[in-house]
C-alpha cells in the first residue's frame, strides 16, 4: 500500500511539473520581441521561427508572429518575404489594421501604389478615424497627382490627430500643388512647431510649385525672390 501512495505520489508531480512548464514557442516569441525592441532584426528573426516551428499557445496569437516575422525580415532588407509574412498575418486576423497597414507598406516600398491604396481603404473602413492610416493615404494622393483628395485625407487624419506632424508637413505640399501658397507656408510652419523632420524638403518643393505658378503674385514672389538671390550674392 505504501508503494502504491509513492507511486501515485511520483506520477502526480510529474504530471505537476509537466503542466507548469512554458510553451516553448511562446519563450521564442519572448525572447524575439525583446531583440526586435533592441533592434537586434537577425535574432529577432531567428527567435520567431523557433516560435513558428515550436508552436504557440493560445496566449499569443499567429497573427501577431508573423506581424513579427514580416517587420524583421522588412528590417534586414528582405521585402518579398516581409510581404508573404505580413499576408499570414492580414489571413490570419483580417479585422486589425495594422496587418492591412504593414502590407501596404511593403508594396509601397515595392512601388506597387495602387494595391497600398486599396489596402489603405480596406483599413479605413474598419477604423475611419486613424490618422496615421489617413496620412498615408493622403501622400498616396500626391503621388498620383490629385492633390484636393490629398487634402481631404490630411485633413481627417488632422481631425484625429492635431500633433501628427508629417500629415501637416505633407498637407502643405498638397495646398502648395493646388496654387493656394498661404496655407502651404501657414501649415509647413506648423509641421516644423510639430517637430517634422523632412519640412525643409517639402519646404523646397514648395518653391517649386511657386516657380511653376502663373498666377501674378506668384511671379511678383518670384522675381522678388531672384533680385534678393542677386543682392546676396555680391
Amino acid at each position: 500500500m505504501k508503494k502504491i501512495i509513492i507511486l501515485l505520489f511520483t506520477l502526480s508531480l510529474a504530471f505537476f511539473s509537466f503542466g507548469c512548464q512554458k510553451n516553448q514557442g511562446d519563450e521564442f516569441f519572448t525572447e524575439g520581441s525583446e531583440a526586435y525592441a533592441e533592434g537586434d532584426y537577425e535574432t529577432a528573426l531567428e527567435k520567431f521561427e523557433s516560435a513558428l516551428e515550436a508552436g504557440i499557445s493560445d496566449k499569443i496569437s499567429y497573427s501577431d508572429l508573423y506581424a513579427y516575422l514580416g517587420g524583421a525580415e522588412l528590417e534586414l532588407g528582405n521585402l518579398e518575404k516581409a510581404q508573404e509574412y505580413y499576408q499570414s498575418a492580414l489571413d490570419e486576423d483580417d479585422t486589425d489594421v495594422r496587418n492591412y497597414v504593414n502590407l501596404a507598406i511593403t508594396y509601397r516600398q515595392g512601388g506597387d501604389n495602387l494595391s497600398a491604396k486599396e489596402l489603405y481603404l480596406q483599413a479605413l473602413e474598419i477604423d475611419p478615424d486613424y490618422a496615421e492610416l489617413n496620412s498615408s493615404l493622403g501622400s498616396l494622393y500626391i503621388l498620383e497627382g490629385d492633390a484636393p483628395a490629398a487634402i481631404e485625407y490630411f485633413e481627417k487624419a488632422l481631425k484625429s490627430d492635431p500633433d501628427l506632424a508629417v500629415a501637416w508637413g505633407n498637407a502643405a505640399l498638397a495646398y502648395a500643388q493646388t496654387g493656394d501658397f498661404e496655407t502651404a507656408d501657414k501649415y509647413l510652419e506648423t509641421s516644423v512647431k510639430k517637430g517634422y523632420e523632412n519640412a525643409e524638403t517639402i519646404r523646397e518643393m514648395i518653391e517649386k510649385e511657386k516657380t511653376r505658378c502663373p498666377c501674378p503674385a506668384c511671379r511678383r514672389r518670384l522675381k522678388n525672390h531672384k533680385a534678393a538671390d542677386s543682392i546676396s550674392g555680391f
